[in-house]
């Protein structure tokens, strides 16, 4: 999938420097190739948690420097999920953006509606917002579908 996408010449064309999301599927995928490679996707799924717990340990010990490279596990970890599950992480990515912008557009429209100001609301108002917007999107979607 996202070999297709860098063709056989991005390790030479510096294209995996400018694209890490990238470069991740294709050093994952080398690694696979040579049996490197949990055995189902529960494996990818436990890194993913220890990746996370590891941020946790760095942040609260104050080390935010550590906290900083595990992110970048996580990442890594990530894209071998994305790999597992066949999913492009940068299109994955971009849908997620574009919901994101979506739901916060309509959180933005729902509090002008009500009056308030975002900036004074809690963010316990916000979420409770939030989650009526997820609701009516997810109503409409299924309308649609």
């Amino acid at each position: 999938m996202i070999n297709e996408a860098l063709g056989d010449n991005s390790r030479r064309s510096g294209d995996c420097l400018s694209d890490p999301l990238g470069a991740s599927w294709v050093i994952q995928s080398e690694a696979s190739a040579l049996g490197f490679d949990w055995p189902d996707i529960s494996g990818v799924l436990g890194k993913v948690h220890e990746e996370i717990e590891e941020i946790e340990e760095a942040w609260h010990k104050g080390d935010r420097d550590h906290a900083r490279r595990e992110l970048g596990d996580v990442l890594f970890a990530i894209v071998n999920l994305a790999r597992f599950l066949e999913a492009d992480p940068r299109k994955e990515l971009q849908y997620a953006n574009a919901r994101f912008t979506e739901r916060f557009e309509m959180l933005k429209k729902a509090v002008d509606r009500q009056g308030l100001v975002m900036r004074e609301c809690t963010l316990e108002e916000l979420d409770k917002v939030w989650e009526r917007v997820k609701e009516e999107i997810d109503r409409s979607s299924k309308k649609g579908s």
